[in-house]
């Protein structure tokens, strides 16, 4: 700061404290001995006062400059040359003082623009010809699918078929392996052994291609003493080639000994793959001798063709065996996989499965083999959408006009391409599906009876993880297998809003949920009538578990009520009721439906002919605080009923035979069928937990490890996954399905994000890995 600037002082209520970025000018602030802020002048001259300019300017000056005054004008100008020439250097300096900060201005916006990341250049910035633009809605460039970029369409795998059946769901290959449990969850030490896994992978992956050019002539060498001194000499250089690859490992301070280490690993897979290769040869060579004498023994009285073709094969073997050897070659060095095909997710579409099952019922030109081979034919329903353009094929999962079911269904309610309906098919769902085929043996064609079963699976994981997805995506999935299949997607509805409860008269200590058992009935045989109605009917024996003799009698009349060729004495005498026959007097009869319902599930879970599974998502708010009473359970109607006790719910939470340590009400085991006997026969039941709910966190807690502990038993054993957060190649997909469905930011960007690794990496950041937050920072930019 130049000395005209401490000059002088005139006084204003202003900041205390300078400005360290304030332009220079001829006025800046100071602080005066007494705390004072004032305002230099530019000039040396004592401060001038009114009464100064009123005495010496008016009176005697007369504004012309004369009378003895040394100032021009009111401004405090000077009258003589050398102040002039004063003036002219401090606006010298002064404009030199302006043009080295904008110069430094300059270079720190240089730097800036160098800098990469999400938040430099992200303005919220309305420009003046937005502002004054005359474009109004009408005018906004209408959403196409050509928007989407050639990268993210070849990206996306999808299924061939939309939706595969649970055999094609486990046999998937090269799905995106899944990540640990988050450190922040209470175990770190998963996390710590997979980082170190991580690093030591990605530091023999450099060292594989610091080496693969050493590695190749090596393998040319025929002499052990070559080779010997050919890997000595990697030895000497490895260091400081994998530094130049990876720079950031490199300041590791065992970063010597880990690159040793890793390059003997990577040598020694090295050597295992051609020891491996080696036995191939001799056993292919050894093969190819038995062939030779074989023919023989056998002689051939063309001799002259036997030449021929004796010379063709080989000119042929010699090529191939040198294209074989160059792949061998290559098999051998790729010890890291570097050269196979990335790992990537692949994606079911639902509404595609749906139009292939209406195209192969208009259009019957498949092969008895290919017939075989294809799944079972869906019905109509299953083909076909509701009001909301939720695919049926996942009846009932809809979206709620109070509470929804997790974000799926927004995702694709808020999709600009309404002619896909996606979910994502990763490692979860794939172990889902294999426990499903492993236990039940429901999808290998024809099945023996003593090899059907059923499994039993419990999927939990934290909040946005996408559980609600896998277990729709399996719904999707045993359907098309041909499964009946029971979907419950909303139990937080289910275990609060049942209008009323009864006692069950004819099972003492159960109790009914009748609007709830109603539903239920019109789902069931929405879903799977026509399956129903194929299978055999009720007696009036089975019935007899559930239903008093009253209520069957009452059960016979109302389900040949409004058939007039069906006089009183038959229905009298009949003995036997389809389950299509129950379930409808279930839908108009509050109360039969609980019985009738449980009735139908009894059977299906009781019979062999058609694999039956059922999905219960939301599971642990059954084992929160109850908000049904009743004063048969407890006469000061303090105490909740147990979702066990409620008939609806029973065959299923028997089922499951999980009875934590901690939960909201009394789930005890007292009422209950063993698991083992309340299984059903064939098929399976899955059931997930939900973590946007308001359930205590140690009621999921001690659920959960009460289901680990029953992984534990070797008869019926549970099997628990764990769906972890999304991955950094998962995410990335998931942007690249975005942009393909046009959702938030990505329809109009044109690949701006997806395309971004910096704007990938920010999103992945933001959002944890939870697919929830990764669809909600796409929203806006």
């Amino acid at each position: 700061i130049h000395h005209h600037h401490y000059a002088n002082k005139r006084y204003f209520s202003i900041s205390r404290h300078l400005d360290p970025l304030a332009q220079h000018g001829t006025i800046n602030k100071l602080e005066d001995d007494g705390g004072d802020i004032v305002v230099s002048d530019d000039d040396g001259a004592p401060p001038v006062t009114a009464d100064d300019l009123e005495g010496e300017f008016w009176n005697e000056g007369g504004g012309g400059g004369g009378g003895g005054s040394d100032y021009s004008d009111i401004f405090g100008t000077g009258l003589d040359g050398d102040d002039d020439d004063k003036d002219d250097d401090e606006l010298d300096a002064e404009a030199q003082a302006d043009a080295a900060y904008q110069a430094k201005q300059a270079e720190i916006n240089a730097a800036l623009d160098k800098r990469t990341g999400r938040l430099w250049t992200d303005e919220w910035i309305i420009t003046d010809e937005e502002w004054m633009s005359q474009e109004t809605l009408d005018d906004i460039e209408e959403w196409k699918p050509s928007m989407a970029t050639r990268k993210s369409i070849e990206s996306v795998k999808v299924f061939e078929g939309g939706v595969p059946t649970l055999q094609q769901l486990s046999d998937i290959e090269n799905l995106p392996p899944p990540l640990p449990p988050h450190p922040g969850n209470g175990d770190p030490t998963k996390h710590a052994k997979y980082r170190k896994r991580q690093l030591k992978k990605r530091l023999q992956t450099a060292i594989q291609l610091a080496i693969y050019n050493d590695l190749r002539e090596i393998l040319k060498m025929t002499s052990w003493d070559d080779k010997q001194e050919a890997v000595d000499g990697l030895f000497e250089v490895i260091e400081e080639r994998v530094r130049e690859r990876e720079p950031i490992l490199g300041k590791l301070p065992e970063f010597p000994n880990l690159v040793e280490g890793g390059l003997e690993d990577v040598l020694r897979m090295a050597q295992d793959r051609m020891r491996g290769a080696a036995k191939k040869v001799a056993k292919k060579e050894k093969g190819d001798d038995v062939a030779v004498a074989a023919s023989e023994e056998d002689g051939s009285d063309d001799a002259a063709a036997q030449e021929e073709g004796e010379a063709k094969g080989t000119a042929t073997a010699e090529s191939l065996s040198k294209k074989e050897e160059e792949e061998n070659v290559e098999e051998i060095i790729d010890v890291m996989g570097v050269n196979k095909e990335p790992p990537v997710p692949v994606f079911m579409d639902i509404l595609a499965a749906a139009r292939k099952q209406q195209q192969s019922t208009s259009e019957d030109d498949e092969t008895p083999e290919q017939q075989q081979q294809s799944p079972p034919p869906l019905s109509k329903f299953f083909t076909q959408s509701n009001k909301d353009d939720v695919p049926n094929l996942i009846y009932p999962l809809n979206v709620h006009h109070n509470e929804g079911c997790g974000r799926m269904l927004e995702e694709w309610q808020l999709a600009a391409n309404k002619e896909t309906k996606r979910i994502m098919m990763r490692d979860a769902t794939k172990q889902i599906a294999s426990k499903i085929v492993e236990a039940a043996n429901c999808c290998g064609g024809e099945v023996s009876e003593d090899k059907k079963g059923a499994a039993r699976v419990f999927v939990a994981g934290q909040r946005g993880v996408g559980k609600t997805a896998a277990l729709a995506g399996i719904v999707a999935s045993a359907r098309i297998s041909g499964h009946i299949v029971v979907y419950l997607p909303d139990g937080d509805r289910l275990r609060k809003h049942g209008f009323y409860n009864e006692p069950c008269n004819f099972r003492k200590g159960l109790y009914n949920l009748p609007e709830i058992a109603k539903e239920f009935c019109e789902q069931l045989l929405t879903s799977h009538g026509d399956d129903l109605e194929a299978m055999p009917p009720v007696s009036k024996e089975a019935m007899k578990d559930f239903l008093s003799e009253d209520h069957i009698k009452r059960l016979f009349k109302r389900a040949y009520k409004e058939d007039d060729s069906v006089s009183e004495e038959d229905v009298a005498a009949m003995t036997e009721l389809s389950l299509e026959k129950l379930l409808t007097v279930g839908i108009g009869s509050s109360a039969l439906s609980s019985g009738c319902y449980c009735t139908v599930i009894n059977t299906l879970m009781n019979q062999k002919e058609k694999p039956f599974t059922v999905v219960m998502d939301e599971f642990n708010v059954y084992y929160d605080h109850g908000h049904y009473f009743h004063m048969d359970y407890d006469e000061d109607v303090k105490k909740a009923i147990p979702l066990n006790r409620i008939t609806i719910f029973k065959p299923f939470l028997d089922a499951m035979g999980l009875y934590p340590t901690e939960a909201g009400t009394e789930m005890t085991d007292d009422v209950a069928v063993p698991s083992s006997e309340a299984m059903m026969k064939w098929g399976s039941i899955i059931v997930g937990t939900s973590e946007r709910r308001a359930v205590k966190q140690s009621f999921t807690r001690a659920l959960t490890d009460a289901a680990h502990a029953l992984s534990k038993g070797a008869d019926h054993p549970m099997h628990v996954v764990d769906i972890q957060r999304f991955s950094n190649v998962e995410v990335q997909h998931i942007l690249y399905n975005f942009e393909i469905t046009g959702i938030g930011r990505l329809r109009f960007d044109r690949g701006d994000t997806a395309l971004n690794p910096e704007e990938v990496e920010y999103l992945r950041l933001v959002s944890g890995g939870s697919g929830q937050q990764l669809m909600d920072a796409c929203m806006v930019p």
